[in-house]
């Protein structure tokens, strides 16, 4: 593969586009994951799923949780994300449709409105009625579209560099994402993944997707949906009724005004920016991020 060829960002997900461009910061290297795997089949698809600090339906109530897009729970969740919260509760991590270990459902355009059924399907597959949400960028806006479309799911929500609408990101990414061509400034060359990155997550996929050499058709076929994404209205955040933390770094891809907007759409929700922390790194972060999630959890 060549990761020259493709410049387009996955707004949302931040999840690929040209290796080529410069950029700081290291790669998302492989980590084994110690859970138990199976798949879940929904609407002719298997959804895969681990499972991690015990049985979901053991008595506590399990967490959702889901990376950003094109990841995998190997390079985005199994290093430190996954043993932190999985210490407090059972961890049920999905990797959605065109992602890793699940494949795709070809002649229909990929929705994120889907991809969040999905999710309501897997729990039903284990048994779940009710599950904390918890996703990063992409997996952010499915974990806030199952609150959306399945509020009895929704024990809390805590969606991690998320925005309500594509108007939310910063203004040279919207420009990136329209033009290809377009060669980055160095502010946000220095946000943006690096070829080492963008490397790491296109071989984890072909090492573990039911298609391996899908992984540059799949980024096309994500990247579609977000650009269509007409985004979430006031009426929509507003019913979300379970307890929300909306986290995102102080240089992230998501306008501090955006996620202000966002919070005070959404009731209750709480809004924390984290200091000196960009979208690609906010995942290292996770033990300024667990305690607050663990807050939210605790008023459900």
């Amino acid at each position: 593969m060549t990761y020259e060829t493709d410049r387009r960002i996955l707004l949302g997900s931040a999840a690929a586009f040209a290796a080529g461009l410069a950029g700081a910061g290291r790669g998302n290297a492989m980590q084994k994951t110690s859970g138990t795997g199976g798949y879940a089949e929904v609407d002719g698809l298997r959804v895969y799923y681990e499972l991690h600090g015990g049985s979901p339906t053991g008595g506590t109530t399990p967490m959702v949780l889901i990376g950003g897009g094109l990841q995998t729970i190997e390079t985005d969740l199994a290093k430190t994300v996954i043993p932190r919260l999985s210490a407090a509760r059972p961890v049920i991590a999905i990797e959605p449709q065109a992602h890793g270990h699940t494949g795709d459902r070809e002649g229909a355009p990929i929705s994120l409105d889907r991809m969040a059924d999905d999710v309501a399907g897997v729990l039903a597959h284990l048994g779940v009625a009710k599950a904390h949400l918890c996703g990063f960028s992409l997996g952010g806006m499915i974990c806030t579209a199952v609150a959306i479309r399945h509020p009895k799911i929704a024990a809390s929500l805590s969606a991690l560099a998320v925005s309500y609408s594509l108007d939310g990101y910063q203004p040279e990414l919207a420009k990136l994402q329209k033009d290809p061509t377009h060669v980055p400034s160095p502010e946000l060359a220095a946000l943006l993944p690096t070829e080492e990155d963008f490397k790491a997550w296109s071989e984890s996929y072909a090492r573990n997707n039911p298609k391996p050499d899908s992984f540059m058709a799949s980024v096309e076929r994500v990247n579609a949906m977000l650009t269509g994404w007409t985004g979430w209205t006031p009426k929509q955040l507003g019913a979300i009724a379970a307890p929300t933390l909306l986290a995102i770094g102080d240089n992230d891809f998501v306008r501090i005004e955006h996620a202000a907007e966002m919070k005070a759409m959404i009731p209750g929700a709480w809004l924390a920016v984290l200091p000196h922390s960009t979208h690609m790194r906010l995942l290292d972060r996770i033990d300024w991020l667990a305690p607050m999630i663990e807050e939210r959890i605790a008023a459900a």
